[in-house]
């Protein structure tokens, strides 16, 4: 009671705290995305060190690599992430391995940035990257597995890529 009148609780505000509620529990066990969980706008200007291609044009495929230095560099496909790992020296006199502080995938399906080590990838499938074959990379094994049934493949974790990359995607 609120000035001797009884008040009531409006249905509609009951609902919008409850969704309130449902999509702040969903974020925090990640069944929908966060706010800035997307891939960050890159400049047009950015290029990919290993194939010279805007990694802007293509988000859904994006990887980075961040380094101690604060340095981000941006690839447009994962492919092209592990070619560079793979020679670092020759595509970055910099930076070596012991800089890199985190490593950045962008998730096939949900299409915001996941921890590339902790991504599951896919070769061998019908999907075709920004230069061609190349690796999806999912967060969740399940949506990996769903893919290759429907695109075909095998699945890679994080070092199987990284040594498959420069044979089998090799040009």
């Amino acid at each position: 009671m609120v000035n001797g009148q009884s008040r009531l609780i409006r249905p509609n505000r009951i609902l919008a705290w409850l969704s309130v509620l449902a999509l702040t529990c969903a974020a925090a066990w990640g069944g929908v995305a966060a706010a800035g969980d997307h891939p960050p706008a890159v400049g047009k200007e950015q290029r990919c060190p290993v194939c010279g291609m805007i990694p802007a044009n293509y988000p859904k495929w994006r990887t980075q690599i961040t380094f101690r230095d604060g340095t981000v560099t941006v690839f447009d496909s994962p492919a092209e992430m592990f070619r560079f790992l793979g020679n670092m020296a020759k595509y970055d006199s910099k930076h070596s391995a012991t800089d890199i502080i985190q490593m950045e995938a962008t998730d096939h399906v949900r299409r915001g940035w996941i921890e590339a080590r902790r991504a599951t990838y896919v070769a061998g499938s019908s999907a075709r990257g920004p230069m061609g074959p190349d690796l999806p990379a999912f967060e969740n094994r399940a949506d990996a597995e769903f893919f290759v049934r429907t695109a075909g493949g095998r699945m890679l974790n994080f070092d199987q890529a990284a040594k498959g990359a420069g044979s089998a995607l090799a040009r």
